[in-house]
């Protein structure tokens, strides 16, 4: 394993720090995939870039990286979204799935394992959930199934919220509920893409356990890595730290939360519901994924970002002229007699992009540095700068050395 000083940001923990793997160097990182009703846009597109870059760096590092997506196919959304297109429920899963899983081939997101699709874990949901309510965490309520937020102490933790502050933020309210917390397991929801028996009759699962039962069933009761955008802390990953805690009586779930921040367009939150997108498939068309994955890199990954077609084609200009001086500088590489370079000649040449990809993947200034590395005039290390951008180019997945 090359030896490394990563530190990333830790949500849970709001500072830095040192990853800690338990078994080894097998690394399990599982970050929330989509809701399968619609085609996904650049705020999707800047997530899975950004773990598809920290997947590559991990592998770089030597870790063997066990990369979990859920896919979400067993929402009442997906209902919604099939009668609006007049076709069956079943029907919008497929047609979504295939598109997002050929988004990420075509954004050249490669680093994940596996997409894991929820609804193959309904069984385990269902049993996940008679332990919560044989063990008294979760109850029944006008025929739905709630986890009880006040036999969970550390509820809010994550998001780093007191039992006040949560209350201002209210879920799914009923007048039965115990608490104004508490979020659904199971629920008498019939929908149209799945019917499943249950103890507490036929029904659905609540959106949260579905990730618990992925996670728990692939990676038991700890893991490494948990990824996502910031807009799921509260209540979705709370949520998993109270199901998946109480569930197995071990803490914590997960070591290291890492959040990305959102993409915003005029000023707000890049969403469905807002109608205010750029589908990925449409940027596809256009733009290259080196240049998608280009412009989404130059923002930090904690930074909220700003989105916009003009900014993305001056970025694409940007990176048209990084690769023509890649090319060139591959041509002098040549001529001053580039033999083949081996790692340890790059060694300290790649000192800056390791001290940046450390530092929480400070992706914006790795490109800072590959801008100065093909803006310097001298030819007599082109071979070995060129050998260095090319590792660059393959963890960053933006091709402007190529082999």
């Amino acid at each position: 394993m090359k030896r490394s000083n990563l530190m990333l940001y830790n949500t849970m923990s709001m500072k830095k720090e040192p990853l800690r793997v338990a078994h080894g160097n097998a690394l399990r990182m599982f970050v929330c995939g989509p809701t399968v009703q619609s085609y996904i846009h650049a705020g999707h597109a800047r997530t899975y870039v950004f773990y598809d870059v920290l997947a590559r760096y991990l592998s770089h590092l030597g870790y063997r990286v066990n990369f979990l997506v859920n896919i979400t196919d067993v929402d009442d959304r997906i209902t919604e979204a099939a009668k609006k297109e007049g076709v069956k429920p079943g029907d919008i899963v497929r047609k979504y799935t295939k598109s997002f899983l050929d988004d990420m081939r075509g954004l050249n997101v490669r680093s994940v394992t596996s997409f894991e699709r929820v609804s193959d874990y309904i069984p385990v949901m269902i049993d996940q959930i008679a332990i919560l309510v044989d063990s008294k965490l979760a109850y029944m309520a006008d025929g739905v199934v709630y986890f009880d937020t006040s036999k969970f102490p550390d509820y809010g933790k994550l998001s780093h919220q007191s039992k006040s502050e949560l209350l201002l933020r209210p879920l799914e309210l009923t007048p039965n509920k115990k608490n104004l917390l508490d979020f659904s397991l199971w629920r008498p929801v019939i929908l149209e893409q799945g019917k499943w028996e249950s103890p507490w009759g036929r029904g659905s699962p609540g959106w949260h356990i579905e990730d618990t039962a992925v996670s728990l069933t692939n990676f038991g009761p700890q893991y490494d890595i948990h990824g996502g955008a910031y807009e799921l802390i509260y209540p979705h990953h709370e949520a998993e730290i109270a199901q998946g805690e109480s569930l197995t009586g071990k803490k914590p779930l997960v070591r290291l939360w890492v959040h990305t921040g959102l993409v915003n367009l005029g000023g707000r939150k890049m969403s469905k519901s807002a109608g205010n997108t750029f589908l990925v498939k449409e940027l596809l068309r256009e733009f290259s994924a080196d240049e998608v994955r280009y412009y989404l890199l130059s923002w930090r990954r904690r930074e909220d970002m700003e989105f916009s077609i003009p900014r993305l084609r001056r970025s694409s200009k940007a990176y048209a002229r990084l690769v023509a001086r890649a090319e060139k500088l591959k041509g002098q590489g040549k001529t001053v007699g580039g033999a083949r370079v081996s790692p340890e000649e790059t060694r300290e040449l790649l000192s800056p992009f390791y001290s940046a990809m450390d530092d929480d993947i400070d992706t914006p200034k790795v490109l800072e540095w590959v801008e100065r590395e093909l803006s310097r005039s001298s030819s007599s290390d082109a071979a070995k700068r060129y050998s260095a951008l090319r590792l660059v180019s393959f963890v960053l997945g933006v091709h402007f050395a190529k082999p």
